[in-house]
């Protein structure tokens, strides 16, 4: 009888071990949802959302944010959350 409930809490416990986490290993480009990051991939992480920001922005992509450029870029946030607004009546 203690041979079977030791067979049964080995086969119960298989399931535990197979779901350790191997966080440790993960590069610093994934997400770190639940995890402790560093300054450094903060920093990181900052750098290129602001470079992708900066891209899209440039609508002419000659490196330069114009006047003009970050105009539109505040005109068309203010559309899509106007349009995300319930309508009031």
């Amino acid at each position: 009888m203690r041979a079977v409930l030791v067979v049964i809490l080995l086969i119960l416990s298989v399931p535990v071990f197979a779901q350790t986490d191997n966080s440790t290993g993960t590069a610093p480009a994934t997400r770190s949802r639940g995890r402790d990051i560093t300054k450094e991939e903060y920093v990181e992480r900052a750098r290129r959302a602001a470079e992708r920001r900066f891209d899209k922005l440039d609508t002419n992509h000659d490196g330069i944010l114009t006047a003009d450029e970050r105009r539109a870029a505040r005109e068309e946030r203010a559309a899509r959350r106007a349009a995300r607004q319930p309508q009031s009546q």
